[in-house]
């Protein structure tokens, strides 16, 4: 069974099951939040959550967290044992998924009001938005970055990542660097198998992920085009080794980047302060090649959104805490840019004047590109989680030699359109 089809069947076995929530013996409410990320977000977020619990002495708030390899299997396992989280941090790839099978509690009654939207972008807010359902609200704003390492830039003799470099420039100029090193550190990470650098890739060219109605918006040549620049760099001795393309989703202190392996990474800004907690004040924010003079590709994506269980009993409650954390501005200056600029502009704007470290890092970077990004498209159709995931594994067997380019294209592209039905 494909995995989007046993996603979806513990979903629907979630929706017969009973509510989450509950009192306590105190008569406190008590609600149950989850989320994704890694120590250093753990210590900001558990941190607002106390300060919300001191001003609502009547609520109650359990945390836990994963990384995100694991985040969504938990969540469906969680929701088809009717033991949902309360409040559920969400990724923009997975709303379909969720939203549309009605695990997700639809906020719009209460946006504008419990949930307050006066300071913020109102374009922004419809990121959450399905079918006119607001079933998430974005918790931050980020966009894609290349990380990268400005003292093998230096020792390399090479210029450092700016708007208007070229993928051929990049090509160069890792391939320098990991000369250099007597390859002992790779110019790049691999990205053939990453679904967020193939849509900024996508989008330089015109082009888009997903069709309005759901469908494959690219080509298989489009596809093909993008694999072999991935081989290019390979083949010019530009990126890393095979046996370290399975690391690329696990958190920064396992990528190739943060062992010290790779003088450069695709990622987003928001997770650089995972990155500065193991390589601290190392690493620098860039933007990303195109072969486009007018287009960057990135986006102002929402790093993350949040929204609450549809079979939560304390539905004011949750609603409470979503609001906290969105617009407070004692829980803003607490959780900094962790998950990119903060949704609501005046918290952003009062957090950029106190930033340091990582979080000043992440906003200055999203400063400089600002005027280069685009609106975010509309959300992910239902399936997309599955073919993030057959992309990199396509691509894995095309790096290990198991498959040709065009073998492993055929087999993604019958497996991926089985997974938008």
């Amino acid at each position: 069974m494909e995995a989007h089809k046993i996603v979806g069947l513990l979903l629907c076995t979630a929706l017969a099951a009973s509510g989450c929530g509950s009192s306590s013996s105190s008569g406190q409410t008590e609600i149950r939040f989850i989320w994704w990320g890694n120590d250093d977000r753990a210590k900001v977020t558990n941190e607002a959550v106390k300060l919300f619990e001191s001003r609502n002495t009547n609520i109650k708030v359990s945390t836990s967290f994963q990384n995100f390899q694991n985040y969504f299997e938990k969540l469906s396992t969680e929701i088809a044992g009717g033991n949902a989280p309360d409040v559920i941090q969400m990724d923009y790839r997975y709303l379909n998924e969720y939203a549309g099978r009605n695990v997700l509690l639809d906020l719009t009654p209460y946006v504008g009001k419990e949930i307050r939207t006066a300071d913020w972008d109102q374009g922004f807010i419809g990121s959450g938005k399905l079918k006119g359902r607001q079933v998430a609200m974005p918790l931050a704003q980020n966009s894609t970055t290349i990380v990268y390492d400005p003292k093998l830039f230096t020792a390399a003799g090479v210029a450092e990542p700016k708007i208007g470099w070229s993928w051929a420039d990049y090509k160069e100029i890792a391939g320098r660097i990991q000369a250099s090193t007597g390859g002992k550190v790779a110019g790049s990470t691999d990205f053939g198998g990453t679904e967020d650098v193939f849509e900024t890739w996508l989008r330089q060219r015109g082009k888009a992920l997903y069709t309005d109605d759901g469908e494959l918006g690219y080509s298989k040549d489009d596809l093909r085009a993008f694999w072999q620049l991935s081989k290019d760099f390979r083949d010019s001795n530009a990126t890393t080794p095979a046996e370290l393309v399975t690391t690329l989703n696990a958190g920064a202190e396992q990528t190739p980047m943060g062992k010290r392996l790779s003088a450069s990474e695709h990622s987003y800004d928001s997770l650089y302060g995972g990155y500065n907690t193991v390589r601290p004040d190392e690493l620098k924010l860039g933007p990303y090649p195109s072969d486009s003079l007018e287009v960057l590709g990135s986006y102002r994506k929402p790093s993350q959104l949040i929204s609450a269980s549809a079979r939560t009993k304390n539905k004011d409650a949750a609603v409470k805490l979503i609001d906290f954390l969105l617009n407070d501005q004692d829980a803003g200056k607490i959780l900094g840019a962790n998950r990119g600029l903060p949704a609501n502009l005046k918290i952003r704007e009062s957090v950029a004047q106190n930033l340091s470290g990582a979080n000043k890092v992440i906003f200055e970077y999203q400063k400089s590109v600002d005027a280069e990004l685009g609106d975010a498209p509309a959300a992910p159709p239902k399936g997309d989680g599955t073919i993030y995931k057959l992309m990199q594994r396509k691509h894995e067997e095309v790096v290990f030699g198991k498959k040709t380019i065009d073998q492993a294209l055929d087999e993604f592209w019958r497996d991926a359109e089985d997974a938008l039905k």
